[in-house]
């Protein structure tokens, strides 16, 4: 995402007041008891951001945006926390094309206060592992365990926060700040620290249309190419 999409508009509110609102809120949240405290984040540094953007974009941290967190596993050892009827998922339930799975794990209620929920449009990262960096918007309310970060954006675009989270750059920079040679792992620590690239709201919702064509053009040209190899082989049969 670096604002090559979509054309810029000049009447657009810029970023930097969307992060305001974005903050307003989640001290509202805070106030509320809905929501805990968050740590301030240290401030982007100029050699911290990857490239430059365009007019009324904005860097933020990935912690600034939303509300993050990571899955828990109820303890095993507590029948009550199991059979239930809530959503459990791991890595496994998240494929690579950015899918969630069907659960193959349930949980009770009270197996959920020992969990984490990720709501429907919730962003869920693999944290953990060879398939470190998988991600997905939760389709449904699930439970999810302790290989998996999400956030819950806040006046953001959904749609759009998962764009730019499986784009070639973010995804480089959860690879090169995991920990671990054998198991590769970033904590939540420090994925809030990643840094995302933030437009206006009314051009995100531009670029998540944009996208979304380009990946229908996408799947058509696939169907086309395929077509065109079936009936090559059946024209070498005859």
């Amino acid at each position: 995402m670096r604002g090559q999409l979509v054309p810029q508009d000049p009447n657009d509110e810029p970023a930097s007041e969307l992060l305001k609102k974005i903050r307003a809120e989640k001290d509202r949240l805070i106030t509320e008891g809905k929501i805990k405290r968050d740590k301030p984040l240290p401030p982007i540094a100029e050699e911290e951001k990857p490239f430059e953007l365009p007019q009324g974009w904005e860097w933020v941290r990935v912690g600034n945006l939303g509300v993050t967190q990571t899955g828990g596993t109820p303890a095993s050892s507590k029948r009550e926390y199991f059979d239930g009827n809530f959503p459990f998922i791991g890595p496994g339930q998240i494929t690579p094309a950015g899918k969630i799975l069907s659960p193959e794990k349930f949980i009770s209620e009270s197996g959920r206060l020992e969990s984490a929920v990720a709501e429907p449009g919730d962003i869920l990262m693999v944290c953990i592992g060879g398939s470190i960096g998988k991600c997905a918007a939760a389709s449904y309310a699930t439970a999810f365990n302790q290989q998996i970060n999400s956030i819950h954006p806040l006046l953001a675009s959904n749609e759009f926060v998962l764009n730019a989270m499986t784009a070639s750059e973010f995804m480089a920079s959860v690879v090169s700040t995991a920990t671990g040679s054998a198991t590769p792992i970033i904590s939540k620590g420090k994925w809030d620290l990643l840094l995302l690239p933030l437009p206006p709201l009314a051009e995100q919702s531009r670029i998540v249309a944009r996208v979304a064509s380009l990946r229908a053009l996408c799947a058509e040209l696939r169907q086309r190419l395929t077509a065109a190899r079936d009936t090559q082989v059946q024209l070498n049969e005859a």
